[in-house]
């Protein structure tokens, strides 16, 4: 009898240790299952992190290069209508993307001790970089190409870049250099190393609207007929794929077949688009962009017989002792140069006090 029990507690204790190691293998199998989702979820953090990083990175290689070609020499290198706006889009849009990624202590450090330009000023140096485009009548593309002048060379714009600034256009209302922009977007776009900087539905949607503001319905409607081979389902593209054809429907006698064979012919001749300048600006502008070129009307020698140059001193005691020289340019109307009449240290300081006050503190620390 008492063998039987000593057999039954042994029985007993096996049984036990038995169910108790199952239980812990079956918690730890539970676990492990733990472990597997923590790996992927670091592994996804990581990937994001990395993510994150590169972007930081590509914007310090962007500025440091910005950094080495200007400095020494910022007056010459902001001189050129294209490194300022770069350098403005990087301290405003691109640095707002950045910010977001970035430590906590570096923006707040930035953003409370350093001014950085306003959207308005990024704004306004793109809108200047039209208005020179205008006034000297430059190619898009060898703007685009960074070719302005023998004198002024930059890189060359990518498509997201050219697509800013089609977008700052489309903004104002501006679709004739919206045209010109998008346009040069997508041509860029076929190029760029980088596929994913900027969605060729969003140029070809900016470029659909922009084209049809210009009167061209029929380029509108092959550009929105391209959205739609990229997107089959995009609504907006839909909806002004029907407005342009009732528009050209309403252009020809008014049947399908006449839209049919008015497609195919203009498909086949190749759509001729036409970007007429807005007719919104003064009379006088003309002139004064001629002028600027250079271009102006060629003198006759009659009237440039007319023209002379003189020292003049009009009896003030410091300009006889050292009469300014004057030369005349045009007698109709009256146009004068004078020569050597300030220093470069008096130009200098004429510059420094004609800036605004933020201008001046712009890029500097705050005491």
């Amino acid at each position: 009898m008492f063998y039987v029990q000593i057999f039954y507690f042994l029985l007993v204790k096996s049984l036990l240790v038995h169910s108790e190691s199952f239980t812990s293998i079956t918690h730890l199998t539970y676990l492990f299952n733990t472990e597997v989702e923590l790996a992927k979820q670091l592994e996804s953090y990581l990937h994001e992190e990395y993510e994150r990083l590169d972007r930081v990175e590509k914007f310090l290689n962007i500025i440091k290069d910005e950094i080495r070609q200007a400095q020494g020499k910022e007056e010459n290198y902001f001189g050129n209508p294209i490194n300022a706006y770069l350098f403005t889009k990087h301290l405003t849009v691109d640095w707002y993307g950045i910010e977001e990624i970035a430590s906590r202590a570096i923006s707040k450090d930035m953003g409370d001790n350093w001014i950085f330009p306003s959207f308005e000023d990024y704004t306004g140096s793109a809108i200047a970089l039209m208005r020179l485009q205008d006034t000297y009548k430059l190619n898009t593309s060898e703007l685009a190409s960074g070719e302005i002048s023998e004198n002024f060379k930059s890189r060359k714009l990518t498509a997201v870049e050219c697509y800013d600034l089609g977008r700052i256009a489309y903004t104002n209302k501006d679709f004739y250099h919206t045209l010109m922009w998008m346009q040069e977007a997508l041509d860029q776009l076929e190029k760029d190393e980088n596929k994913t900087s900027v969605n060729k539905v969003d140029i070809l949607d900016h470029l659909a609207y922009a084209t049809s503001q210009q009167g061209n319905l029929e380029h509108a409607l092959a550009v929105t007929e391209e959205i739609l081979n990229i997107v089959p389902d995009h609504v907006r593209a839909m909806n002004n794929k029907e407005y342009y054809e009732d528009l050209i429907r309403n252009q020809t006698s008014g049947s399908d077949e006449d839209l049919k064979l008015f497609r195919r012919v203009k498909r086949i001749n190749n759509i001729q688009v036409k970007n007429d300048r807005p007719k919104d600006y003064l009379d006088e502008r003309e002139a004064y962009e001629a002028l600027c070129r250079s271009n102006g009307p060629e003198l006759s020698p009659k009237i440039r017989a007319k023209l002379f140059c003189r020292y003049r001193h009009n009896n003030h005691p410091y300009l006889i002792l050292r009469p300014v020289r004057e030369e005349q340019l045009l007698d109709d109307p009256t146009v004068y140069l004078y020569h050597d009449v300030i220093s470069d240290k008096d130009i200098d300081e004429i510059k420094k006090i004609a800036l605004p006050r933020e201008s001046m503190n712009a890029g500097r620390k705050i005491d």
